[in-house]
């Protein structure tokens, strides 16, 4: 091939492969996406840091120090009307609970702090909506009519994270039959500004003299002021013993709600996987305030097709005509030069993307190169290679780590495996719809998954209605056998709330049996190499957890091994349930009843 030749083909290809880029990116391809979304993160977090706060924001926090001094949640109504009490006298602007009361406690008491609440003039109540696969709402948990009538303001608190759980958009209004309902951080804005209504327009919601950029959903992208603990928050038990000065509150937009471990509202942001749903809220309201709003419509749109195309092809025309010793570094430069703009952008709040046009200069740059060095086959059988299997997060960070693991086989490691499965689960799905049967056991997987990635573990597989997993790899952990106890015991707790949804919903509950055990096990890449592989963990022990799960259905609880207890046993309240002999084993196993955790753990959690 003729330099010649090659030059008019380079151009050609610099054309082809930014009409490409502009293609994928109308694609919104889920990976290119979500790596998109996570430079927006990097550009809050690693870039731009924290930014000033509105002062007169503060929250009203049920804490574990307050729960420690007026006692388990939810307390009784007469706390949270000693506090509308304290609040109004003190003279704050506004007071938003992020709390439903949607049952009834007593008459007597609902009624006295409706009073409260009437009597203040400054109360918003929250409700949340169900929401259909659309986001429209469908239903609506409200708070009892006795309460809900004697608010200012209802809002609702409803969350909408991104497929990767971060929480990167609100949205500012839900229609439901018939009428609009703010959100609270909205309704918070509202209320500082003494604004009465809002106005929804075509991809923006009216505010006073403010303009609020959204999508056609109401959905507005929130610029973060910082991670959590930059609003200024008190303690609901130091606010009702009278601890705080009530000058404190005055003028203030006080917002109310849960940060306690044990109620732990947690919200994923940019800046933290551990930030409290009122602070999410705070936050929001506070960007309203400002004014100082995030853009990602149509002249974001128009600024990432233009630094598309003008890289792609500027990129594939340096290549074609330099070194690669003065192609690459060059290539580098307007890169770096390309993520700074975009950073620039970001502080105008304006998020253009920063992958697309990233990946056009790299894709430009590869193509071209390969073109004139090595010829479009060899680039051909690199990209088949690139893409040619996919593995998990934890997988790939372990592999990165110990590239030399990525083979068939494993290594021998001491883990803890649980294994839970729905009781009599044929008996109960031969009753029903397969379409009945499918919904409810995804409410339970799903809420399973939740616990168990929480409490750090892997999720190994669904068997069917059953769960396989464990702690202890493939990453190390030391504690591996308490988290798998303190994360069944939550799966028991948050199975309590699931039956209790189902019964309300008319729908015959289940119930499960968990095993946990510990023990070695071979754990590491399983299958066939080039075709389908898998990490996983294979051995006797786990055919183990798989026999004395059947146990647990006589005792109404997790059952444990003896070398499980042997670790836990200083935390945990177990019965022994002597040895049993499993199916397929010939030597006795000492298992025990898992009831609860020790007292000092309770009152800590």
């Amino acid at each position: 091939m003729s330099p010649k030749r090659l030059g008019y083909i380079t151009v050609l290809l610099g054309f082809l492969t930014a009409a490409f880029v502009v293609v994928v990116y109308y694609m919104q391809m889920g990976f290119l996406e979500g790596f998109e979304a996570r430079t927006y993160d990097m550009r809050f977090k690693a870039m731009r840091g924290p930014v000033e706060h509105n002062s007169n924001i503060v929250i009203i926090a049920i804490d574990d120090r307050s729960i420690a001094e007026l006692g388990r949640f939810p307390w009784t109504r007469e706390s949270f009307r000693e506090l509308i009490d304290f609040v109004s006298k003190a003279g704050a602007k506004a007071v938003l609970l992020d709390v439903l009361f949607s049952e009834e406690e007593s008459t007597e008491v609902d009624g006295r702090l409706a009073s409260s609440i009437k009597d203040s003039g400054i109360a918003t109540l929250a409700v949340a909506f169900e929401l259909s696969g659309d986001g429209s709402a469908v239903s609506i948990i409200d708070n009892i009519s006795v309460l809900a009538g004697s608010a200012k303001n209802t809002a609702h608190i409803n969350v909408f994270p991104d497929e990767d759980g971060v929480i990167r958009w609100t949205r500012l209004a839900v229609p439901y039959e018939g009428k609009l309902y703010p959100s609270l951080a909205l309704t918070a804005a509202m209320e500082a500004m003494g604004a009465n209504e809002i106005e929804v327009r075509d991809y923006c919601v009216a505010l006073g003299s403010k303009t609020i950029p959204t999508d056609r959903d109401t959905g507005m992208l929130i610029n973060y002021t910082g991670p959590p603990g930059a609003y200024k928050k008190f303690s609901f038990s130091d606010v009702i013993k009278g601890r705080i000065a009530p000058g404190q509150l005055k003028d203030k937009v006080v917002f109310v709600g849960a940060t306690a471990i044990g109620i732990y509202d947690m919200r994923v942001t940019p800046f933290s996987n551990n930030s409290s749903g009122v602070e999410l809220n705070a936050n929001v309201a506070d960007n309203i305030l400002r004014g100082d709003f995030m853009r990602r419509g149509g002249i974001e749109t128009l600024i990432d097709l233009l630094s598309i195309a003008a890289l792609g092809i500027v990129i594939s025309l340096i290549t074609a005509s330099l070194r690669v010793s003065v192609s690459f570094p060059l290539v580098l430069v307007l890169a770096a030069g390309y993520v700074f703009f975009s950073y620039l952008m970001f502080l105008a709040g304006r998020w253009v993307s920063m992958v697309y046009p990233i990946f056009s200069v790299v894709l430009s740059y590869s193509v071209t190169a390969y073109l004139r060095f090595f010829y479009l086959d060899r680039k051909a059988k690199e990209i088949r290679s690139m893409f040619s299997s996919y593995v998990s997060k934890k997988v790939v960070d372990e592999l990165i780590r110990n590239p030399e693991s990525a083979k068939i086989g494993g290594d021998n490691k001491v883990i803890t495996i649980m294994f839970a499965d729905i009781k009599n689960y044929t008996t109960y799905s031969e009753k029903r719809r397969p379409q009945d049967v499918v919904n409810i056991l995804n409410d339970y997987l799903a809420e399973m998954t939740n616990v168990i990635l929480e409490h750090e573990g892997t999720l190994d597989k669904f068997l069917g209605d059953g769960i396989l997993a464990y702690w202890g790899a493939p990453i190390e952990q030391a504690d591996h056998a308490e988290l798998a106890v303190r994360c069944a015991r939550e799966m028991i707790r948050r199975m309590e709330g699931l039956q209790r949804k189902w019964v309300a919903e008319g729908t015959e509950p289940f119930s499960f049996g968990i095993g946990i055990n510990t023990g070695e096990v071979i754990a590491g890449n399983i299958g066939a190499k080039g075709k389908k592989m898998e990490y996983t963990v294979i051995g006797d022990n786990v055919n183990l957890t798989y026999r004395i799960q059947n146990e647990s259905r006589d005792v109404n609880c997790p059952v444990i091994t003896g070398s499980v207890y042997a670790r836990v046993k200083d935390i945990v309240v177990a019965e022994p349930m002597g040895e049993v002999t499993v199916k397929g084993k010939h030597i006795p196993v000492s298992i025990y009843a898992l009831r609860d955790m020790c007292r000092e753990e309770n009152q800590d959690a």
